[in-house]
Parts: C-alpha cells; sequence; structure tokens
C-alpha cells in the first residue's frame, strides 16, 4: 500500500522532495524533486539481505507507470542479488562518459585516439541501461552482430572487429582498475578469414605511379599543393609499408640514414622511426628512391613557411603545420582518375592498400617473412594468412633486396637529414 500524504513518511521527506509513495514495506520509494520543472517520478529500490539501494529516474509523470517501472526494477534487483551481482553496478554508458573524459582531459586527442572514443561513444546506443556487471560473451557477440548492421557495408572485416574489441578491452581494463567489475569479460572468437587483401598488382602500381604526374597538374596553386603532398605520401608508404596512422604522427627528426657498406657503390639507405599499435620501432625503406619524395615534400613546406621546418614539424602536414587527418577522399580521387580503383576480384582498393602492396612485392623479391614482419610492426601469422608463402632468404641486405633506384643513377642524400 502507498503512503497517504498526512502519514509520517511524508511529513519527514526532504525539502528537495515535492511528493514521495513508499510500497512493499519500504522496498520501493517513489518521490517527486522540488527542484525539477516537470514532475517526474524518481524511484529508490531496496532488496532484503542485499547492501545499499538502486536508485532511477522513471521518466514518468504517471504515477501508476513509476510504480510500474519501479516495480520490475525491484525483480531485475532480485534476479541480479539472488545470482551474487552488485545491485550498484556503474552503467555501461555511464562508465563510458567517465573513460572519454578522462582520456581528453590530458589534452586533445591524436587523430587516431579521437576515433577510438568516437566508437565507444557509438556503443552506448546498443548498450543501453545495461550495467557493467550484466555483460557477457554474449552480449559481446551481440554488439558484433550491431556493429555489422550499421556498417555501410553492412559487413565488417575480421580485423575491423579485432581492433574495435581492443579498444573495448582497454575500456573494460580501466573499468577494473577503478573497480567497477571484478574481472575482464571474455570476448566471442571472430573467424578469420585468410583472404588475400586488395593492392595492386605490378601493371596497375606501374599505371598510378605513371599518371602521378598528370595528377598533380591543376590550374589552381592550392590543389597542386595537396596533390603533390599526396603524391609523394603514396610513394613513400608504398615503399615503407607504414601504417596511416604511423605515417600521420612522422615528423622530420623521425628520419634518419643508415651508411652503406664500405665496398658498396650503393646510396645510404633511410629509416624511419614510428610509433605504431604495436609500439616503436624502425623501419627500413625499400630502396634509397625514398629520399627524394621526402625532398619533394621538404622543398614544398620550405617554399611555404619561408624556411625550413624544423626537427620537430611533421612531414605530411597541412600549410598551418598542422598533420593531415585524412588523404581518404583525395587518394579516391586519384584511383579513379587512373582507373585503378578496384583489384581483378573486384575488391575496392583503399590507402591500406600501399601497405598491403609493399608487403606483397617485397614476399616476391625474396625477403624473409620474420624480417618483414618485424620491419613492418606484424606477425609472421599475418603475413602467411594474407600474403602466402616465401622461401627462407637470408641475406645481410634482406630490407633493401630488389629496391632499384632510377636506372642505376646515385640518388642524393637529403642535407637535413645529415644536420
Amino acid at each position: 500500500m502507498g503512503t497517504t500524504d498526512d502519514s509520517p513518511s511524508r511529513r519527514r521527506r526532504p525539502k528537495t522532495e515535492l511528493d514521495s509513495r513508499t510500497f512493499k514495506d519500504g522496498a520501493i520509494y517513489l518521490f517527486r524533486r522540488a527542484d525539477y520543472k516537470k514532475p517526474t517520478w524518481f524511484c529508490r529500490v531496496k532488496v532484503p539481505g542485499a547492501k545499499g539501494y538502486v536508485s532511477q529516474s522513471t521518466k514518468t509523470t504517471d504515477e501508476h507507470a513509476a510504480y510500474k517501472f519501479a516495480d520490475d526494477l525491484f525483480h531485475q534487483c532480485l534476479v541480479r542479488a539472488a545470482s551474487g551481482q552488485h545491485l550498484n553496478s556503474k552503467k555501461v554508458a555511464v562508465a563510458i562518459k567517465e573513460y572519454t573524459a578522462e582520456a581528453s582531459a590530458t589534452g586533445p586527442p591524436s587523430f587516431s585516439k579521437k576515433l577510438r572514443l568516437q566508437f565507444l561513444t557509438r556503443t552506448t546506443e546498443f548498450f543501453g541501461t545495461m550495467r557493467l556487471q550484466e555483460i557477457t560473451t554474449a552480449t559481446l557477440a551481440d554488439l558484433n552482430v550491431w556493429l555489422h548492421e550499421r556498417s555501410r557495408s553492412k559487413r565488417l572485416s575480421p580485423s575491423s572487429i579485432k581492433r574495435y574489441s581492443m579498444d573495448l578491452k582497454q575500456f573494460f581494463s580501466w573499468c577494473l582498475e577503478r573497480a567497477y567489475i571484478e574481472s575482464l569479460p571474455r570476448f566471442p572468437k571472430v573467424k578469420y578469414e585468410g583472404n588475400r587483401r586488395p593492392h595492386f598488382d605490378r601493371h596497375h602500381w606501374a599505371r598510378l605511379t605513371r599518371h602521378l604526374e598528370e595528377f598533380v597538374k591543376a590550374e589552381h596553386p592550392s590543389i597542386v599543393r595537396d596533390r603533390t603532398m599526396l603524391a609523394n605520401y603514396v610513394l613513400i608508404l608504398a615503399d615503407t609499408g607504414i601504417r596511416v596512422g604511423e605515417a600521420r604522427n612522422l615528423k622530420w627528426r623521425d628520419l634518419r640514414e643508415i651508411p652503406a657498406a664500405k665496398d658498396s657503390d650503393r646510396p645510404p639507405d633511410v629509416a624511419l622511426f614510428v610509433k605504431g599499435k604495436t609500439g616503436p620501432r624502425e623501419v627500413v625503406a625499400r630502396t634509397p628512391d625514398v629520399k627524394t619524395y621526402f625532398k619533394h615534400i621538404l622543398e614544398l613546406q620550405t617554399t611555404e613557411l619561408g624556411r625550413r621546418p624544423s626537427s620537430d614539424e611533421f612531414v605530411f602536414c597541412n600549410r598551418d603545420g598542422t598533420p593531415v587527418g585524412s588523404f581518404k577522399k583525395s587518394f579516391a580521387s586519384l584511383l579513379k582518375s587512373a582507373g585503378v580503383e578496384t583489384d581483378s576480384h573486384g575488391n575496392k582498393r583503399t590507402i591500406y592498400s600501399l601497405r598491403h602492396t609493399y608487403a606483397t612485392f617485397r614476399l616476391e623479391e625474396g625477403v624473409h617473412q620474420l624480417i618483414l614482419a618485424r620491419n613492418m610492426g606484424t606477425s609472421t601469422a599475418m603475413l602467411e594468412a594474407h600474403y602466402g608463402h616465401t622461401s627462407n632468404v637470408a641475406s645481410a641486405a634482406e630490407l633493401t633486396k630488389g629496391g632499384r633506384f632510377n636506372g642505376g643513377k646515385v640518388a642524393k642524400a637529403v642535407d637535413w637529414l645529415r644536420e
């Protein structure tokens, strides 16, 4: 029975409460707050034998609907208490909000970090009012289905699901550190398809590189500038195999020469220090010609700035010095104009096809899988799954084997590398 307006509990209610009701011998407590413009009912539920209360807004001004909400919540709490779950487990949406706020408090997040936080924020629609302690392997499997249905292609690749799972694991680890959960949830296994990733074959790569010279030509100077940056970006990624995120954060200080052997007439090779998802590493470029592409960018920035860029400035940057967020649209335009948008199987190529092309060409040229995997910051298992098998070839020049430089002409070292 609900408490009447002249009951003792009604007379003792806090000043912030406009009205209140109690049910089930005090197990359910309904009240409306005086400091709210809209007379919405709130509820507080107490389960016998369990510690603490569960308080929620019923999101309704109707008393009968509010009681039904509170009664349903009471029985849900009974089930959670019987299964050993905490009644006051934090809502997933609330925890995600705290997590993203904390991650952003240290300053503007990087582009990749911003995407990860946006993904977590987007999942709050799926989790709804779900609490952290309620998440199971089945819940995460349902989340994968939900993500598939909302993707543009209605189908996410296993690598995309794996990337999203890593973001969620970081979030749950954060929750574990704050005692919001007692253990990490188990993630469902993802069936990994060992299909070859879309790359450029030799014929299409030759067509694309020939087209770059014409693509750069344009009437408007700003278009010429952006396309010049893109053209050299494409050639550098294809010659190094670095990831998009690694290229985005690349600075001039991250480049250095590798001295050639004393008895060699080969120019010094180039190494790039990058920080990727597998940690920091130094990447050896396929050919010394990569210096030429960096030099083109250096000359472009020097003209724009009226000085040489400092070692702490970004390589792939906008006119204001900020790193280019994405070359996605301009790269798609390049592929379309060159007529190489898809591979022989009809798979659409993306910027990551440059990394896949690097791996494919390197394996075809006989580079040992273990050495190539280390250079790319990946595993031999991934190379096996996506790029086929190679013979065991051991050589001191593994990572530069097969790399020719402009018909045998010696490429000059870029001066800033020696400063």
